[in-house]
């Protein structure tokens, strides 16, 4: 007898080899993607210095640790939500550049190429804003989206601040960044003028270097949390070597 139950059409044998091979393969490029070898600006302002300072070391994950094929969906997601959100800004008039003429994205490095960072774009003229300027593009779902809308930027997502504060510095583009988000729930989006904060800047910069030399001179930052439960190291490729003490570089 035919079972046209949907419940057993997605539990089907073949369905869930299709699933298991799609998440199969999003798993290994995660795996095999090349790691930075450098301090990024976008990650200056995490929680989680010793973090930070493992990803710069390019110190391998937990034995255990497996990513999520579905965080990868969501990155992905994002990166194509950014090519929807150059695209609005362009047929509104905004001269949007995402990448040099080389085709390198637009960036900065600096101690000895040990701190870096690399902008979603500059724009260059555009109605409304002093140009050019930096532009800083984020997909959030709505729990972030509507933190940033009702507090705004500096309050909801500091380290956002930091990063762009990190660019405006190094890359002399001190008029105000326009950061803009878009919710993955109904894509509405946010749009916010950020002024440039050098005391921000400096303060960004200054964390870097500490674990950079701190890095080279084997001594652990501190750590988030003391409780491998926290949220923020729950889902961290690091946290079996951070908290059963084994924190060593």
């Amino acid at each position: 007898m035919l079972d046209f139950n949907t419940s057993a059409l997605r539990r089907s044998a073949a369905v869930e080899d299709i699933h298991t091979a799609i998440d199969a393969a999003l798993i290994k490029g995660a795996q095999t993607e090349r790691r930075r070898t450098y301090v990024g600006a976008s990650s200056i302002g995490g929680g989680c210095e010793r973090r930070i300072q493992y990803e710069y070391l390019q110190t391998s994950p937990d034995p255990d640790y497996v990513p999520e094929a579905r965080t990868q969906r969501i990155f992905a997601r994002g990166h194509m939500t950014e090519e929807l959100a150059v695209k609005w800004l362009r047929d509104a008039g905004y001269d949007l550049r995402t990448h040099k003429p080389d085709g390198k994205q637009f960036g900065f490095k600096t101690a000895n190429e040990k701190f870096a960072g690399h902008c979603d774009g500059i724009i260059m003229s555009g109605p409304g804003i002093k140009t050019p300027c930096i532009w800083e593009h984020k997909a959030l779902g709505s729990k972030s989206w509507k933190a940033i809308e009702k507090h705004g930027l500096t309050k909801s997502k500091p380290e956002y601040c930091d990063q762009i504060a990190l660019y405006q510095a190094y890359m002399d583009l001190t008029a105000p960044a326009l950061f803009m988000a878009t919710c993955m729930d109904d894509m509405a989006i946010y749009l916010e003028l950020v002024d440039f904060d050098q005391g921000r800047a400096q303060a960004a910069s200054d964390r870097a270097v500490a674990i950079i030399l701190d890095s080279e001179a084997k001594a652990l930052r501190p750590k988030v949390s003391d409780e491998p439960d926290f949220w923020l190291c729950k889902g961290c490729s690091f946290k079996s070597r951070c908290h059963d003490g084994r924190a060593v570089l």
